[in-house]
């Protein structure tokens, strides 16, 4: 595994929280699976982790921790990613939440 996050002091944290429509979260899940491998080996990726939510069966949440923006955005525009996204989008629920986390660093 890449150990980039100790030589990293601004990193971007995306979570995005998909809820699957009733009956279709493996679809979903098999979906999100399929960028793992691929992703953890872009330039940039520090971490690509699929969370199942412990209180909401529909609920995915990926963990993805960049090295910087520009990192997320390049991975964002990669076929895989468009094409999974694509797929996914039929077995959503509601609309993906992202939300983006800056890391806090100061020497301790």
């Amino acid at each position: 595994m890449k150990n980039l996050r100790r030589e990293v002091t601004n990193s971007l944290e995306s979570l995005q929280f998909f809820f699957a429509k009733n009956g279709l979260t493996s679809q979903l899940e098999n979906i999100l699976l399929t960028l793992i491998p691929p992703t953890r080996k872009e330039e940039g990726n520090i971490a690509y982790v699929l969370h199942h939510s412990n209180g909401n069966p529909n609920e995915l949440m990926l963990d993805e921790i960049w090295v910087d923006n520009e990192s997320l955005v390049a991975h964002l525009k990669q076929q895989y990613t468009t094409s999974a996204l694509s797929q996914a989008a039929s077995l959503v629920a509601k609309p993906v939440e992202v939300r983006k986390y800056s890391e806090i660093s100061r020497a301790i």
